[in-house]
């Protein structure tokens, strides 16, 4: 048991590391199309993406693995943690969100995708990515808040109770 948590923590650090700087990329972005709305937008340069591409693979190396590989490790009920956890978890989804919203609701319907229609399809791929990076991390959350909260049924349970036997 206390292998699979230690490894699990190690997955669970690595897909928050991932996140976190999944974030710390959106929020720059944000506040440059809030303060520039409607206009194409060219702040994303080289090293910015690849930080975020980077981050996008963590992400989803380490959710995929965990998901396939290993169960999750939590045995004792910790409502309060679990709550906590919860909270965390759809903090960051409404962050990552609200960047999507705000390119999808305010910039979208006025670019002109004829000028550098390519262009807009790979920063388009590239927001779903990392909008999916940040929901298989909070699925991940949430699944580790209503496991600590006992209220986990998913195929897990049942991988915990067979590796226990």
């Amino acid at each position: 048991m206390k292998t699979s948590w230690a490894r699990y923590s190690w997955l669970l650090t690595m897909q928050a590391v991932g996140s976190a700087a999944l974030l710390s990329q959106c929020y720059p972005l944000y506040s440059r199309l809030l303060d520039d709305p409607g206009h194409v937008q060219v702040y994303a340069d080289t090293p910015m993406v690849a930080v975020i591409a980077l981050s996008v693979a963590l992400v989803q190396g380490a959710h995929w693995y965990r998901v396939f590989k290993l169960p999750l490790p939590v045995g004792d009920t910790r409502v309060v943690l679990g709550q906590l956890v919860l909270f965390i978890s759809r903090l960051a989804f409404i962050i990552a969100s609200a960047l999507f919203s705000l390119v999808l609701f305010r910039h979208l319907p006025e670019i002109d995708f004829g000028r550098n229609g390519s262009g807009f399809v790979w920063r388009g791929l590239l927001l779903l990515a990392v909008l999916f990076s940040v929901f298989c991390f909070t699925t991940e959350l949430e699944r580790l808040g209503l496991a600590l909260r006992g209220q986990e049924r998913t195929p897990d349970n049942n991988d915990r109770a067979r590796h226990r036997n």
